[in-house]
């Protein structure tokens, strides 16, 4: 039993690669310039609805390996039974009786979310029982308990262990526990029947010594040796609320006048949980030209919004014969890891009183100097 508390040829050659640019007529845009590059992309919190009313399994049913239910440390002695005695939503619940540690994982990193679980305690109950929450489980640990309340048949008192908190134990009739969890504020209440048990950081753990993941693994049913505490229509709703940063569009100019100004525009929108909100600037552009965004930066974006346009204007470089290249990249200001980045190119005019050689030499030095030009 447990301890409770305890990822060739030059001719072809310059052909090949000069033709787009020499001869705009046949190629109006160079193809792979402004194509965007987006950002890596990064496990997406679970959007889960998940309950559990015991109903379409038999009587009697051993719910190891069943349901997701399965024993402490997938352990098959520590499994529950299905039950018909008592029942909340008919005809069945879970019996937690005697050596039950049954427990069900769950993948939640984000968001706000209520845990609720219906409880039948009989007037006749003895011993003492647990309902338990954990941020942290590992069939074979490591574990880390944040809601840990006690069932007393001797004192008849609901506790959350090492909480100093407790409420009337309430016998011979169904009982909602429910759990407050916003990991994203990092904040836990627990409430019996209806009434406040505690309140605290979700990190602080049930010994309250802090450092706790934010993050929900696990739900466990533990009887340690006491008689019959039924459990019914249980449920895990809510929501990653985090807004995830997109954006959609490219910036590509060619055969631009020095000092002549372009546009363009791309789109950026908020592809994250519904009701969250994105804070975005433009963190960086190319050094070369003059660059207006508009606009520059947004706030309160949901995805229920839509896209935003962010028209572009770019005063070209008084550089002749040039190809420039660089990025404008977008940020999410609350979270910096969340940014994409657009490539942006502008090519200006080749001037045609250049030697075609020299024209090349200078425009491809790297392919001039691997043909010995």
């Amino acid at each position: 039993m447990k301890n409770i508390l305890g990822k060739t040829w030059i001719i072809g050659i310059m052909i090949l690669f000069v033709g787009a640019s020499v001869l705009p007529s046949i190629s109006a845009n160079i193809e792979e310039a402004g194509d965007i590059t987006l950002k890596q992309e990064q496990p997406q919190p679970l959007m889960a609805f998940w309950e559990e009313n015991f109903d379409s399994y038999a009587e009697g049913q051993d719910l190891h390996g069943v349901g997701g239910w399965k024993g402490w440390d997938n352990d098959p002695t520590w499994t529950a039974y299905v039950s018909a005695d008592q029942a909340l939503s008919s005809p069945h619940s879970v019996d937690i009786l005697g050596n039950a540690d049954l427990v069900h994982e769950y993948a939640v990193t984000s968001g706000q979310w209520t845990y609720t679980a219906w409880q039948y305690i009989p007037d006749d109950f003895i011993g003492q029982s647990y309902f338990i929450l954990l941020s942290d489980y590992a069939d074979g640990g490591p574990n880390t308990w944040n809601v840990q309340l006690n069932f007393w048949e001797d004192s008849q008192v609901v506790e959350s262990q090492f909480d100093a908190a407790e409420l009337p134990l309430i016998t011979g009739e169904w009982v909602e526990i429910r759990v407050e969890i916003d990991l994203d504020g990092d904040w836990l209440e627990i409430f019996y029947d209806g009434d406040l048990l505690v309140e605290k950081e979700w990190s602080a753990t049930v010994q309250n010594t802090g450092g706790g993941p934010l993050t929900f693994s696990a739900v466990d049913l533990f009887a340690n040796s006491a008689s019959s505490v039924y459990y019914d229509d249980m449920s895990l709703v809510g929501g990653a609320t985090q807004p995830d940063l997109d954006c959609e569009g490219d910036l590509d100019w060619v055969d631009v006048t020095t000092g002549e100004t372009v546009t363009g525009s791309f789109t950026v929108e908020n592809i994250g949980a519904t009701g969250s909100e994105l804070n975005w600037e433009i963190e960086s552009y190319p050094d070369w030209g003059t660059w207006t965004f508009t606009p520059d930066s947004g706030t309160g974006l949901k995805p229920e919004d839509g896209a935003v346009t962010v028209n572009v204007e770019v005063v070209a470089p008084g550089d002749r014969e040039t190809e420039f290249t660089g990025s404008v990249k977008i940020v999410n200001i609350d979270d910096t890891a969340d940014y994409c980045t657009i490539d942006a190119s502008l090519v200006t005019p080749v001037s045609h009183n250049m030697p075609f050689l020299q024209w090349f030499i200078n425009r491809h030095p790297i392919i001039a100097g691997f043909l010995g030009l």
